[in-house]
């Protein structure tokens, strides 16, 4: 398989991965009718900037890939080939586990957080063309397959949808030839999985909560997960929210396959303010506003650090100052547009504000009271100390008092 492995990209690491994972789109300038404005609004969703959730997640997928390659064309997975197709029809007599399902793993967090847009951007640095051709044998396969899970819930249609996207990329027809009514899913079960196995190194199930949290169904979905894991001998990696995670955890051999990722909404801490900083450079009104800490504030407490919903906020809030004439994103502007079109996440933003200001105003007490015991005396002390010497006075004052700071371009 060297030549497949030839094709990957090169494994990145350190600066050189953060920076090509980075995208930030070009500024449009000289736009003067509100028309072009707005359209020009939408680059801001391009905006992706990575932390280090997304470095695990490109490391994981990319010796994913190295892993399934190493196994393709070997004789153990020619076994594992047959053994499906041996016990199909007598599954009391089916071995599961031959050679694979050890490397898949699962990657949770709630909606919004920038699950999906972060694989996407990890499978670009893969690969190329994400499709990888061997000659001799001809072979095609795809470093990285990504699938969402139909609406309904359904493990069939699972499957099925899994055939589709196989064929949109290969240009073959596995999906009309297996669409029949008569196809039981423990047949399409096992065809899929070798189809896999063939032609796919790594599997992407996003939206995983739609099968796993379908109550109807219960313990026999997580039977057919572990079946799909054991059988197709490719790594399989399920994201979905944090509510599929009891899922997972409710049987022993499948929670042991599934080392997990969680991807959090970003702290208030120097990496949101960045972004947010970064986001401002954006504004497409006429008056441009200077970004300090006041817009960051406010972006997070309306958004709780979610990326998505900053986004969304940061170009809803310029739609409606262009629209209306108002032409300046201030914080009044802000804070309508927040109350006037995202009123249904009131309550949930409410809810998660509501313990952090409790935890702020535990921590605010403790500094209030530090704070008090050093002021009562520093500066008698600095007094004491400087003999008048404003440089002596601060030196000193640098070590005790912090002085927060940012620089604009």
């Amino acid at each position: 398989m060297i030549e497949l492995y030839n094709q990957l990209n090169e494994f990145l690491s350190g600066d050189i991965l953060l920076n090509k994972m980075t995208v930030i789109p070009k500024y449009r300038d000289g736009l003067e009718r509100p028309q072009d404005r707005l359209i020009a609004l939408m680059d801001i969703y391009k905006l992706f900037i990575p932390t280090l959730t997304t470095v695990d997640i490109y490391n994981r997928l990319y010796l994913s890939v190295l892993c399934s390659l190493e196994k393709k064309n070997t004789i153990e997975e020619v076994k594992q080939l047959n053994e499906n197709f041996k016990n199909r029809k007598n599954s009391e007599d089916r071995r599961y586990g031959i050679i694979g399902g050890l490397d898949s793993f699962k990657i949770l967090g709630s909606a919004g957080i920038g699950k999906s847009s972060a694989i996407q951007r990890c499978i670009d640095l893969i690969s190329e063309n994400n499709l990888l051709v061997s000659k001799v044998p001809y072979k095609e396969v795809i470093p990285v397959l990504f699938v969402e899970c139909v609406a309904d819930g359904s493990f069939k249609n699972l499957l099925f949808s899994i055939l589709k996207e196989i064929d949109s990329k290969l240009g073959t027809n596995y999906f009309n030839v297996n669409n029949r009514t008569t196809m039981n899913i423990d047949t399409l079960l096992v065809l899929t999985s070798n189809i896999l196995t063939n032609h796919v190194c790594v599997l992407v199930v996003d939206e995983i909560e739609r099968v796993a949290n379908d109550s109807r169904k219960g313990d026999t979905l997580i039977n057919y997960l572990t079946q799909l894991v054991n059988q197709s001998n490719v790594a399989i990696c399920f994201v979905g929210n944090i509510s599929t995670n009891r899922y997972f955890s409710n049987k022993e051999y499948l929670s042991r396959r599934m080392i997990g990722i969680e991807m959090k909404k970003l702290d208030y801490d120097d990496h949101f303010y960045r972004f947010c900083e970064l986001m401002f450079k954006y504004q497409y009104t006429r008056d441009k506003v200077q970004f300090d800490s006041s817009y960051a504030t406010l972006f997070y407490k309306l958004t709780n650090g979610n990326t998505a919903m900053m986004k969304s906020l940061f170009i809803e809030s310029q739609k409606y100052s262009i629209i209306t004439g108002i032409e300046k994103l201030s914080l009044e502007v802000i804070k309508d547009t927040f109350k006037k079109y995202f009123s249904t996440m009131l309550n949930h933003i409410e809810i998660v504000e509501h313990s952090n200001v409790k935890k702020i105003k535990q921590d605010e007490v403790k500094i209030e009271q530090d704070e008090k015991r050093v002021n009562d005396n520093l500066f008698e002390h600095i007094r004491n100390i400087s003999n008048k010497d404003i440089n002596k006075a601060l030196c000193f004052l640098k070590e005790h008092i912090v002085v927060e700071f940012c620089t604009y371009d």
